[in-house]
């Protein structure tokens, strides 16, 4: 690796630099529409004539006639969660290293899911970004000819790097102003230094540019309606996003190119054909452990005294199993949810078949874990699911049963009034309090369904005091579900539910969108939820529902 040449002087100039950007807050959107951005082939529009095919559905379920115009919710402008950014970076530049993962700070969250759409960019993520855009460029010159298959000292070998490296860094053409500026800063870091040093100095600011940071999608500026299409670069991007959590690849930029892209149908070619691509494993782990709560398992921690075996490498392993086991059900099985939720069996090593009683691979290998099926049933029985919803010494009823009210039956509840003293033991108690009554009769019976499961998610069969345990219950309001006898009979009955079948639809079209919908939305949503019901719950496609919706091909021209 060479050493660092000087910041170069011009990189503030705010066509190249993320400090231009700063005005870019979810107010000032409209504001990117003057900075000369052209979509090229995609800015003609969308077939809406066939938003609505491979439903499955019969005549009755097909959405009312005021869903045949299209209509979305509000979009705001966000930047690349620490996520993308480092798979982008990993296809952009061949650089595996994990960067935002270890350096940026932590994703802000819209509608339960990173979005980084809340706020104004700080001057501490602006230095984070810029010393990331530094080292960058300086990894990944440090072998040019991995980057560069020309000479870097000929103006036309320049030209070229900077046209086709410019497209796939801003995941579109660039403009011919761009073009030229990037020339012209590769010229000067020429004069200066030398060719490679020129082009290196292009990358970085590409790096630092928010056409690189941010999910930019103008609105052209003749445009009369309230909703438009996205052209066909900014679809090939928001689909790549949705299900590689990184940039489009060659056929996503050819199928952008010619502008087929804008028909539903090459949509959903496309988008089969990224869920068979093993990339697509970053959006499945990454939807699932924000959605099961599961991020950063190694961070909790627990009684040693009462959990000996409990470690920081325990819990990694724990929480690469619910990875491994979502892998495997939606890309190599039958991608079913009912799958998901009640599958007796799991992928894990001895150590975590230890900590379900059951026969584990040898040494270090991973595999099928059978788990009795009278103890286990999918996601919810999991270590990580149950070990990240629990105190250092006691499982908690009120985060098990949160969750399946909240993630799984999509019925948010308030926060305990102010004044209302917060007591995080499992306390029969407040069922009887006047003021925490009516929140924790919907909580606590789910939550204490779980009790057969302890802080880390041992099964056990009685209290600490050996007392048996009472694990039946009720979640009170959903008929479909009702009383149940123990977590794995709840396990079934939720994936049963219609109830949990249309929120699950709903949790992928926010973590798809990063946002949360709206009643613009609400005819995207219907459909995408038939589909899903038609498909046996089937993941994959809801994936591509959601793909071929109106709301994820459209935007509000007023953002």
């Amino acid at each position: 690796m060479f050493a660092r040449t000087p910041r170069f002087p011009n990189l503030s100039r705010p066509g190249w630099v993320l400090a231009g950007s700063l005005s870019l807050t979810v107010g000032c959107y409209s504001g990117l529409d003057g900075a000369g951005l052209d979509s090229g082939a995609g800015s003609a529009g969308a077939d809406d004539a066939g938003a609505n095919d491979g439903s499955g559905g019969d005549d009755d379920d097909a959405p009312a006639a005021s869903c045949a115009d299209p209509s979305v919710g509000e979009t705001p402008l966000r930047r690349l969660t620490r996520v993308e950014y480092d798979n982008t970076v990993r296809d952009l530049l061949g650089i595996a290293t994990p960067i935002a993962a270890t350096r940026f700070s932590p994703d802000e969250k819209v509608a339960g899911y990173a979005a980084n759409a809340l706020a104004p960019i700080s001057s501490t993520v602006l230095a984070q970004y810029a010393r990331a855009a530094e080292d960058l460029a300086e990894l990944a010159f440090a072998d040019p000819s991995a980057l560069v298959a020309c000479d870097p000292d000929q103006s036309a070998c320049a030209s070229t790097f900077v046209a086709d490296f410019g497209k796939r860094a801003f995941r579109r053409p660039l403009t011919l102003d761009e073009l030229a500026e990037y020339v012209a800063l590769y010229e000067e870091g020429r004069s200066s230094w030398n060719g490679v040093t020129g082009l290196r100095l292009v990358v970085q600011a590409m790096l630092l540019s928010p056409h690189f940071l941010y999910h930019v999608e103008p609105i052209p500026s003749d445009v009369t309606t309230t909703v438009v299409p996205l052209g066909a670069y900014e679809l090939a991007s928001r689909l790549s996003y949705f299900v590689w959590s990184s940039m489009p690849d060659d056929a996503l930029f050819a199928a952008a190119d010619s502008g087929v892209l804008l028909d539903p149908d090459e949509i959903e070619a496309q988008t089969r054909r990224m869920l068979d691509d093993p990339r697509a494993q970053d959006t499945l782990a990454s939807f699932h452990r924000q959605w099961m709560h599961v991020e950063g398992l190694g961070d909790h921690v627990k009684d040693i005294d009462l959990f000996p075996s409990w470690t920081p490498e325990l819990a990694e392993a724990a929480e690469a199993e619910t990875v491994a086991f979502v892998e495997e059900v939606i890309r190599n099985g039958d991608a079913r949810l009912q799958t998901l939720l009640t599958a007796e069996w799991t992928i894990g090593d001895a150590r975590l078949a230890a900590l379900y009683g059951v026969e584990g691979p040898a040494d270090d290998l991973e595999g099928v874990l059978q788990l009795d099926g009278s103890q286990r049933a999918g996601l919810m029985t999991q270590i990580a699911f149950l070990a990240s919803k629990a105190h250092s010494a006691q499982s908690s009823w009120v985060e098990r049963g949160l969750f399946v009210r909240e993630s799984l039956l999509c019925q948010p509840l308030p926060s305990p009034p102010p004044g209302v003293e917060v007591n995080d033991a499992n306390d029969p108690a407040r069922l009887e309090d006047p003021e925490c009554r009516a929140c924790h009769l919907l909580i606590d019976p789910i939550g204490r369904g779980f009790d057969n499961y302890d802080a880390v998610g041992t099964f056990v069969t009685s209290d600490p005091e050996g007392n048996p345990l009472d694990v039946e219950g009720e979640v009170v309001g959903v008929p479909s579900v009702g009383n149940f006898d123990d977590a794995v009979s709840l396990a079934r009955s939720l994936a049963e539910a219609p109830e949990v079948h249309d929120c699950v639809a709903e949790q992928w079209f926010r973590f798809a969108t990063r946002r949360a919908h709206d009643s613009g939305d609400a005819c995207s949503i219907e459909e995408i939820q038939t589909v899903f019901a038609h498909s046996g719950q089937d993941v994959r496609e809801l994936i591509v529902a959601i793909a071929r919706s109106q709301a994820f091909r459209h935007r509000k021209a007023a953002d």
